[in-house]
């Protein structure tokens, strides 16, 4: 055959030709600022007089919040009293971590306030009802501590979701840009997940590959495949003084076993739609940026639907601890909402007519604010009239509220009982030998880490 006959073979989406990334999206402008100090004041507000009236119990399989704890003591602030600082704090980083990533995915502010909006009010009449009309509701949901423990999960746990939306923000810069200020920043916040709670270190591992398997069909899928391998590699190299072959074992034990035991139930019918819904989810994806937003927190949204979902109608789960899934579940259902809200807004061609795009920075500010009073009080009203069919939903003997919370209680049960006390570090029983192994791998990871960062700033 002639050489020019030859058809030209097709990249596909997993070209290896170089691609020029958008530059990435200013957070930190004068806008932003303010919605940051807006949401940050309003988590603190509406929940800090629950929050400072619970009782919390807890203990830890991971060192980070015994460590904060201690830093409190410092101060003459009890473990007690440093957990609900913590608790409150996870709030407020939580909410401006979910304004943040969904701002430097869309580069809108419109579906940034609606995403951190549905995430703070949804809730808000439960805690609320819970709260102040406890008897009434005390059947149903027992208690604010409960609902609190369980949509976000205890201490550690929480803490751990807030900062996991800054750890995806940072690992998606990172994979279009490769900016060594990026990768510190990812290495550093996935680190610190790792060691606030081994539970969402599973799940950041989960949000990561979603994340990476998405802007790979983007282009230079080999150079971000690097690019991810490196963040798993060095964050874990980072924590390995606690990460040690000892915790490794029980921790991957408990994965598999779990896994094992209903690992049956994944063929054929889960196995067939999940690869159709993939699909479909690509053809639609169709190497578009612009969807990259849709796609990621859909997927991510469906995931930890189908693992809650299964465990909750059919007894069984993949994972241990499934009820550990619904904070995230929490999460990506406010982003997803958020963006299905903003295909209405957009459908209404509001911004256009009202060309808002033209304003002074001012004006712009002034808009965003009256969107976001407006959007907050119409999401408030339809939580508060929803809740109590919601409640009548979810509560009884039988329930789905009652199945997650007996899940919660009998999990913290069984970790206080190991650990012997409140608030207890529960520490692996582990060779010194690994102890030692573990530091010195962590210190060569970080001098890894150290010289990528300043070896990139000197080119």
């Amino acid at each position: 055959m002639d050489p020019q006959q030859v058809p030209k073979r097709s990249k596909f989406w997993f070209r290896k030709g170089t691609q020029v990334a958008a530059p990435a999206v200013n957070l930190i402008d004068r806008i932003n600022l303010i919605w940051i100090f807006v949401f940050a004041l309003l988590s603190f507000i509406i929940f800090w007089p629950i929050i400072s009236k619970i009782e919390f119990e807890e203990a830890f399989f991971t060192p980070l919040v015994p460590f904060l704890i201690s830093l409190f003591g410092i101060f003459k602030i009890d473990a007690q009293n440093a957990i609900r600082i913590l608790f409150i704090a996870s709030f407020m980083i939580s909410t401006v971590g979910i304004y943040f990533l969904v701002y430097d995915l869309t580069k809108r502010r419109i579906t940034s306030i609606l995403a951190s909006s549905a995430y703070l009010v949804p809730p808000m009449p439960i805690f609320i009802l819970s709260f102040f009309f406890s008897r009434r509701y005390e059947n149903e949901l027992i208690s604010a501590k409960s609902f609190f423990t369980t949509i976000y999960g205890d201490g550690a746990h929480f803490l751990a979701l807030a900062l996991i939306p800054f750890a995806a923000l940072f690992f998606l810069r990172f994979l279009k840009l490769a900016k060594e200020n990026d990768l510190l920043a990812t290495v550093s916040t996935c680190a610190l997940v790792f060691l606030a709670s081994r539970s969402q270190a599973l799940n950041l591992f989960l949000v990561l590959s979603v994340i990476a398997l998405t802007d790979l069909f983007l282009g230079q899928a080999r150079v971000k495949i690097k690019r991810f391998l490196l963040v798993i590699v060095i964050s874990l190299g980072s924590v390995s003084f606690w990460y040690t072959p000892s915790f490794w074992q029980e921790t991957i034990l408990g994965f598999f076993d779990q896994l094992n035991a209903n690992l049956k139930f994944l063929f054929p019918l889960p196995v067939t739609v999940g690869f159709l819904g993939l699909f479909i989810s690509f053809v639609f994806f169709a190497r578009r940026e612009n969807r990259q937003p849709i796609f990621l927190s859909f997927l991510l949204f469906i995931f930890f639907l189908i693992l809650a979902g299964d465990w909750l109608l059919n007894a069984r789960s993949f994972l241990p601890h499934p009820q550990r899934l619904v904070p995230n579940l929490n999460m990506f259902t406010a982003i997803v909402l958020a963006l299905a809200l903003t295909a209405v807004v957009d459908s209404l061609h509001i911004v256009e007519v009202m060309a808002v795009e033209s304003w002074s920075t001012a004006g712009k500010i002034l808009g965003s604010l009256v969107f976001g009073v407006v959007s907050f009080i119409l999401l408030a009203v339809g939580a508060f009239m929803l809740s109590p069919w919601v409640i009548s939903m979810v509560s009884g003997p039988n329930g789905i509220w009652t199945k997650i919370k007996i899940e919660v209680l009998a999990d913290r049960q069984e970790t206080l009982a190991l650990a012997g006390q409140n608030f207890e570090l529960i520490r692996q029983h582990t060779n010194v030998w690994q102890l030692w192994m573990g530091i010195a791998i962590s210190l060569v990871f970080l001098a890894i880490l150290i010289y990528l960062v300043s070896g990139n700033e000197e080119e």
